[in-house]
């Protein structure tokens, strides 16, 4: 993982792997919302047998424990479990959930993606070997048996590429696409709130040694409100995240939650003091155009995002911001929206792109890579790639380029190619 304030290193995919038997930690009960009351799971794992070692999550998960303990949930906290012990717990967590009011279930390791599945690594899995994935813990078997609360947290902090081998790793990320209408029909129980740290095909940052990671600090930061409502929480903690990592790493949410629920929050804790800090605002762009524009054309937009620029001295400043554009694809030409959300050292770029295909509209969170004045990025390893080329602060040309297995890139849209104006809508 990396550290928000400083240049990016090789990234080791927070949340893959654990090793021990599991620590309890005795926390008095409290009444929430009713006299059934809540339980809480907390699973940290962070000293792993076969990948890397995840310092940071020493720190989260005993300190997430402690605000799970301070809105009044009976919680147990496992460190650094394996399959089994893991297993056990969450079976154990979900009989007791049966007639609570709240059930809270947060976990922080390593994470994989495989296909169209995520799952949470337990620390004795290998990685490395053809049969991984039987080793893991699908997160659709946490979620089924949970219903025994009226109302369900679940926060898995951890990534979710695909970390078997570099090109698995990019083939994940750039499949990953969110079309909100296959999300709704697959949306979770009634009165649930599910939370990644991370957008699908994507890695979790660790934050700066000695601290809570980005996404862990935020969270806490988000329970230690007078008052905590479940629905309206999600692009509050996407906000605060994206400025915490500078525009580099976008929560992803599942919620069913129709109306506000609310419950007293956890009040007097300090311990999320220790978490990643806020960047400097000023370069932070609000993308109010963006909105207004993605509501017009009715294109999809997770809330709460915001794009945080580098330096005013560097060359990339005026790359950072929102932009309008009219895209091809086989159905026709379509208003399309591509989001620069932050500038690595002049070599990549976070971007959030959206638009519509035959499938419907859709949203996806793609690095491209940065070359002068041009930004360039390919969705998928065959297919379209996309060039913009600036031609001063506020508008360029886009050309979209097709790649055919064995051939030569040819212009998206046969001959004569095709190319549109970009303008910028925030920034």
């Amino acid at each position: 993982m990396t550290t928000p304030s400083k240049s990016r290193r090789k990234i080791v995919g927070r949340r893959h792997l654990l090793a021990a038997a599991g620590a309890t930690l005795a926390l008095p009960a409290f009444h929430v919302r009713a006299a059934t009351g809540g339980a809480a799971l907390v699973i940290g794992n962070s000293r792993y047998q076969w990948e890397a070692s995840l310092p940071n999550v020493k720190r989260d998960a005993p300190d997430m424990a402690k605000h799970f303990q301070a809105l009044g949930l009976k919680t147990e906290l496992v460190m650094d479990a394996g399959r089994d012990a893991m297993r056990r717990s969450i079976d154990t967590f979900k009989s007791t959930l049966r007639g609570a009011e709240f059930g809270a279930l947060y976990f922080a390791g390593h994470g994989a993606q495989w296909v169209k599945d995520s799952y949470v690594v337990p620390i004795d899995a290998d990685l490395s070997t053809p049969n991984a994935v039987d080793q893991l813990i699908a997160i659709s078997d946490i979620n089924h048996g949970m219903g025994g609360a009226k109302h369900r947290l679940m926060v898995f902090d951890n990534c979710r590429n695909n970390p078997a081998d570099g090109w698995r790793q990019l083939e994940t990320e750039r499949a990953a696409i969110i079309h909100p209408d296959v999300q709704l029909q697959n949306a979770p129980p009634p009165n649930t709130l599910v939370l990644f740290s991370t957008a699908p095909g994507r890695v979790a940052l660790d934050g700066p040694a000695g601290e809570n990671s980005p996404f862990c600090a935020a969270l806490m930061r988000q329970l230690e409100a007078p008052t905590v409502d479940f629905q309206a929480m999600p692009p509050r903690l996407r906000r605060d995240l994206l400025i915490a990592t500078e525009g580099r790493q976008v929560m992803w949410d599942r919620s069913s939650y129709n109306a506000p629920y609310q419950i007293k929050g956890a009040t007097g804790l300090s311990t999320s003091s220790r978490g990643s800090s806020w960047g400097d605002m000023s370069r932070v762009v609000e993308l109010t155009n963006a909105y207004a524009y993605a509501q017009q054309h009715d294109l999809p937009l997770p809330p709460g995002l915001i794009a945080h620029h580098p330096s005013v001295h560097s060359p990339d400043h005026q790359k950072v911001g929102a932009y309008q554009f009219v895209g091809r694809t086989p159905a026709g030409r379509v208003n399309s929206l591509l989001i620069v959300m932050s500038v690595e050292s002049g070599k990549t770029a976070e971007c959030i792109y959206a638009s519509k295909s035959e499938k419907g509209t859709f949203w996806r969170f793609v690095t491209a890579s940065v070359d002068g004045a041009k930004l360039i990025y390919q969705p998928r390893d065959i297919g379209a790639r996309f060039t913009f080329l600036w031609s001063d602060a506020n508008s360029g040309t886009l050309t979209e380029m097709k790649e055919t297995a064995g051939r030569a890139p040819t212009r998206y849209g046969g001959a004569g190619g095709y190319s549109a104006k970009f303008t910028r809508l925030d920034g």
